[in-house]
């Protein structure tokens, strides 16, 4: 096979991240050729939540307003149950670098527009090329792609790998997939579903922690409903997927769904949530879940995808203009992604490591439970605790005390409440304290059943809160800003609030 055509970069995968990098390389001028191993639209396994991250990067593409136009759902705030009891409503913080609202799309339309966006651009896309063997060589990267009519080659200064969680390009460069935490998910779609207006609702059970159920249902009563558990080597999935997503549209959605109709079967989906050996080669970069860049707290990979993409695109800007697309001279992607994104990173990793050892579930119930009664009663503090969530604010303020004080409640009767739903404010203290004794000496017994899982996990965590912490010394946590862009022209247009 032989090319003679050397793109400036070419793009492995058309999903947020792909099509986002593409869009940023090619109003800059540069060669960009997408590819996919399919044709467009096509679905893709996902919540469709699109939060206020990735509103904000939505507008620096310039497509903010063509996914807006097609959206059924802008949505505030958000519906907690744990153990199938409704706990709070709460919302998007304000006062961030984000909106305060998310909205609903089917990742079908959505991938579509990104995609379309970056061919408006000047980007070029070729549909239907599997990636087989990718070969560095002096000048450029060449791609041999399998495609109906046979072998195609394709050559590139830069390959951004954007392929997702199974990636060929990742696979590359060296890494081992899919050998830490992961995330495994069914997923449907209903219409007619009975609910009034766009919400999204969210559901922690202690027959499926560490992971959560999910339902995402836009003005016109049509949801993304979903499952997914967190797993990983030590421990696996304590069920079987198929069978507790049927339990969970059963126990939680029953009546919302009594006459709803299923649009065709479940899709499965996986993400990835730990630190790859590598993510970038000479001449090679990853982005989004192809460099497991997805929100290890939330779950979320959409907004990360785009954020990475941002990064990524403008080292290879910087790299081809200075001639330099050695690991070297891309070296300043890794290290503004772990700058500006992986103190977040590391601290909602750790989180997700204590989090996914099944025998602390009843504890992280527990305290779920007690913060959340505490942000029902203070929005000051339940906008902190949402902002944490879902990335709005830094997931890194947690390790600061005077941020955590801050937050806190002040005023004694919202701890009245508190207390309150567990008896009274002497009763109360009381119950709260055994309650978390006995979740503790539970999960302590159940350690001791397992003795060689947990000792792993146990130094998995220790390690991780070590490094986390070496690094806290050095840097003060805060709100997290976006990747070195300033006001939105959504926010100077008077046009970042949502829909009334």
């Amino acid at each position: 096979m032989s090319v003679d055509r050397i793109h400036d970069v070419v793009v492995v995968g058309a999903g947020p991240g792909g099509s986002s990098a593409a869009a940023f390389l090619a109003r800059e001028g540069l060669d960009v050729l997408v590819i996919d191993r399919s044709e467009f639209p096509r679905d893709k396994v996902c919540g469709d939540g699109l939060t206020p991250q990735a509103v904000y990067w939505l507008d620096q593409l310039g497509c903010a307003d063509e996914v807006m136009a097609q959206t059924e759902a802008c949505i505030r705030d958000c519906d907690l149950f744990i153990n199938g009891q409704h706990l709070l409503t709460g919302g998007f913080p304000v006062g961030t670098a984000y909106p305060d609202f998310a909205v609903l799309l089917d990742r079908k339309r959505f991938d579509d527009t990104l995609l379309r966006n970056a061919i408006a651009k000047g980007a070029k896309f070729e549909g239907g090329r599997i990636l087989r063997e990718l070969q560095v060589g002096r000048d450029a990267v060449e791609l041999s792609c399998q495609t109906r009519e046979g072998t195609r080659a394709f050559k590139g200064r830069i390959v951004i790998g954007a392929d997702g969680v199974s990636s060929t390009v990742s696979r590359a460069i060296g890494n081992t997939l899919k050998t830490g935490a992961m995330a495994l998910s069914l997923r449907a779609y209903y219409r007619d579903v009975e609910c009034e207006g766009a919400q999204i609702k969210v559901y922690f059970d202690r027959d499926y922690f560490p992971g959560y159920g999910w339902l995402f249902v836009d003005d016109k009563g049509f949801a993304n409903v979903g499952l997914g558990y967190a797993v990983d080597r030590n421990f696996s999935m304590p069920g079987k997927l198929a069978e507790d997503f049927r339990r969970f549209l059963e126990r939680e959605l029953g009546t919302m769904l009594r006459h709803a109709t299923r649009c065709g079967p479940p899709s499965g989906g996986s993400a990835a949530f730990f630190k790859p050996n590598a993510i970038l080669a000479d001449r090679i970069m990853l982005v989004g879940d192809a460099a497991n860049h997805a929100d290890p707290l939330n779950g979320g990979g959409i907004h990360k995808a785009m954020e990475s993409a941002f990064f990524a695109a403008e080292t290879a800007v910087a790299a081809l203009a200075a001639g330099d697309c050695s690991a070297r001279g891309l070296r300043a992607y890794e290290r503004r992604w772990g700058r500006h994104v992986g103190f977040d990173w590391q601290t909602a990793e750790l989180f997700l490591s204590i989090a996914k050892n099944p025998h602390l579930r009843d504890f992280c119930l527990f305290t779920l439970t007690q913060i959340g009664r505490l942000t029902d009663a203070d929005r000051q503090f339940q906008e902190f605790c949402s902002g944490v969530f879902s990335g709005a604010i830094s997931q890194s303020i947690c390790l600061s005390p005077r941020a955590l004080y801050h937050a806190f409640p002040k005023d004694p009767r919202v701890w009245q409440a508190m207390f309150a739903a567990e008896g009274g404010s002497i009763i109360g203290p009381m119950r709260i304290a055994r309650g978390a004794a006995q979740s503790l000496g539970l999960a302590g017994v159940e350690m001791v059943r397992d003795p060689l899982a947990n000792l792993d996990w146990g130094i998995e965590v220790a390690t991780k809160a070590v490094r986390l912490v070496q690094r806290g010394v050095a840097e003060t946590p805060g709100l997290t800003q976006p990747a070195g862009i300033h006001q939105t022209s959504l926010q100077r247009q008077g046009r970042i609030a949502a829909p009334a």
